[in-house]
């Protein structure tokens, strides 16, 4: 007890002996070490805080980023399978197919009919039509070339040319259409899949 007595009597005589500035100065350090002491816990603790904050906003977006790619992988498979669906039926003729797609439409009737030579692309067979519609109106065409796009069979069209020659809404058109065939008996096999990468998942020339 006497020891502690000694200390605060020499921190008396040795405050005793400080002059006013040294009192002031020692009271400023003083009062900066107090605040040191109170507002360093609490920056920590709020650095800590804003450290778990953002650790958590990118463990969120982590997540949302893996929804995504399972949203667009799921959306993938689910063309893929229709791709697949399409690919498994085999278009008839297309000349009667062609036929019969503007049998479906008023005021359109095909006025000639080329079957181009069949070619092997990518496992696929392809066959190559190109069909010419004379003064035809501007609506029954375009629903004719979305029914044919929108066919369950797998065909696309290649290309399609229109000369405005006749006044009004009277159109001369040429279309070429594809048909895409998995050849069942020699060549490839019926299982070969259809083209994967930036074509897959609809019927059409691969893309380039």
């Amino acid at each position: 007890m006497s020891a502690f007595r000694g200390f605060f009597s020499g921190l008396a005589t040795y405050w005793e002996n400080l002059s006013d500035r040294e009192r002031f100065l020692l009271g400023v350090l003083g009062a900066v070490a107090a605040t040191l002491i109170v507002l360093l816990p609490v920056y920590l603790l709020s650095t800590a805080i804003g450290d778990l904050e953002s650790d958590n906003a990118e463990i969120t977006a982590a997540l949302r980023r893996i929804q995504g790619s399972r949203n667009q992988l799921a959306a993938q498979r689910a063309e893929r399978a229709a791709a697949d669906a399409r690919y498994a039926r085999q278009a008839p003729s297309l000349g009667s197919f062609l036929e019969a797609k503007a049998g479906e439409q008023d005021g359109l009737t095909i006025s000639d009919v080329q079957h181009e030579p069949e070619r092997e692309e990518g496992g696929l067979r392809i066959r190559h039509t190109r069909a010419r519609f004379q003064g035809t109106g501007l609506r029954p065409a375009i629903r004719y070339l979305a029914a044919i796009e929108n066919s369950r069979y797998p065909v696309a069209i290649e290309r399609i040319h229109v000369d405005h020659m006749q006044a009004g809404d009277r159109y001369n058109f040429q279309i070429g259409v594809l048909a895409f065939d998995r050849p069942t008996e020699g060549g490839v096999d019926a299982g070969v899949p259809a083209p994967s990468g930036a074509g897959a998942g609809r019927a059409g020339p691969p893309s380039p």
